[in-house]
């Protein structure tokens, strides 16, 4: 789809003149503008901020944290979730999204008793802070989020295509070759079974691409007691969780996890105006995925609450400038080094595949983004302008 011109909301005294400038220069930046955000606010409208901080450090030995901030009712009964960062360098436009949202939207917003907006900003800070899609332990988080692992799961073709997808080197000759088995796979069996096969998840190669892990991550738990915790007495909840690096450059698809036939797709297709693609069903441009963030979460929250979720996800490059950065990334920190020439270049390559370096493009998505916020926000119990 199409994305429109920037809303006048966007432009509103507290936000950046240029909307590109929504996104933050580092993970590290972001957080420490986030939290400040937070703290100025916090002297107009109730904010309560739960961060629970993980063991590793970011590269400029900053804390690496998950930070749940509730604006409004400490207990709400109706909210609207922002979150970041679930795959990592994707937190650049989850985040930038999350600014606007304090700049412009939470100063002219007035929420009722039981209402409340919560900014989860970076699910992944590991990833952020680092530059990779996947956290500390390799594992994708957004295919982590389930109770059993079965430690063999893996699809033949993923076996079989190993080491295409997770070169031991990156020799030219090598990598050809490689191409060469890659593109007659996808000329063979077709790109959609390509797509399936790569990024469906994987629970037997803890180095591979697409890895989901052997249980659930600190991270995942994280986010799922946070939800059980804060969201005990929710009776509504809407939630969007941002991404990158999927379809054409600049559009956006709503993507969820849920079957047609759920409550929960239902009523995420009330929300946002039957927009919504579910993967299971195969009606979106992403395939079925293994342990999804959304199906996790549904899990966490009371039994009654309607629950409307989108992955809102926002083209970049093309689908093999993508796979080929993911690749390279995954090379680096199992075979190569972080400091030389190299490793800086494919450093360099993951963040533009991810978060294009075009203000234009970062424009048009603060101006789809924060309108799909608005439009979220105006199906919220509770919520005014």
């Amino acid at each position: 789809m199409s994305l429109p011109l920037a809303p006048t909301s966007a432009l509103r005294p507290g936000a950046p003149l240029d909307p590109a400038d929504n996104f933050q220069p580092s993970y590290r930046v972001s957080r420490e503008r986030f939290l400040e955000k937070l703290h100025r606010l916090a002297r107009r409208m109730p904010v309560l901020v739960d961060s629970r901080s993980l063991a590793p450090r970011g590269p400029d030995d900053e804390t690496l944290a998950l930070d749940f901030a509730i604006v409004g009712a400490r207990k709400p009964k109706h909210v609207l979730v922002l979150s970041s960062g679930t795959h990592g360098v994707e937190g650049y436009t989850g985040s930038a999204l999350q600014h606007w949202t304090l700049d412009a939207l939470l100063p002219r917003l007035a929420l009722g008793p039981d209402t409340a907006i919560v900014l989860q900003h970076a699910n992944n800070p590991y990833g952020f802070a680092w530059h990779r899609r996947v956290n500390e332990d390799n594992v994708d988080p957004n295919r982590n989020f389930r109770e059993v692992f079965d430690p063999n799961q893996c699809s033949p073709d993923y076996e079989a295509l190993y080491d295409c997808l997770n070169p031991a080197d990156l020799e030219p000759a090598n990598e050809e070759r490689r191409w060469a088995q890659i593109t007659a796979y996808v000329e063979r069996e077709g790109r959609r079974r390509f797509q399936q096969v790569a990024v469906e998840g994987q629970y037997k190669f803890p180095q591979g691409m697409q890895f989901g892990g052997h249980r659930q991550s600190a991270g995942t738990r994280h986010l799922v007691e946070l939800a059980r915790e804060h969201l005990a007495d929710a009776q509504t909840v809407i939630w969007l969780d941002f991404h990158t690096g999927l379809g054409e450059s600049g559009a956006c698809e709503l993507i969820c996890g849920a079957p047609l036939d759920s409550p929960a797709y239902a009523f995420a297709q009330q929300i946002w105006a039957g927009e919504v693609r579910s993967s299971v069903a195969g009606e979106s441009i992403s395939t079925p995925l293994n342990g999804l963030l959304d199906l996790g979460l549904q899990a966490a929250l009371p039994a009654g609450a309607r629950f409307a979720f989108a992955f809102p996800e926002y083209g970049t490059w093309p689908p093999e400038r993508v796979i080929r950065a993911m690749r390279a990334d995954n090379w680096l920190h199992h075979h190569g080094e972080l400091g030389d020439a190299t490793g800086r270049a494919i450093k360099a390559e993951m963040l533009e595949a991810f978060r294009p370096a075009s203000a234009e493009w970062a424009r048009a998505i603060v101006a789809h983004g924060s309108g799909l916020i608005e439009r979220s926000v105006a199906h919220l119990p509770g919520a005014s302008r």
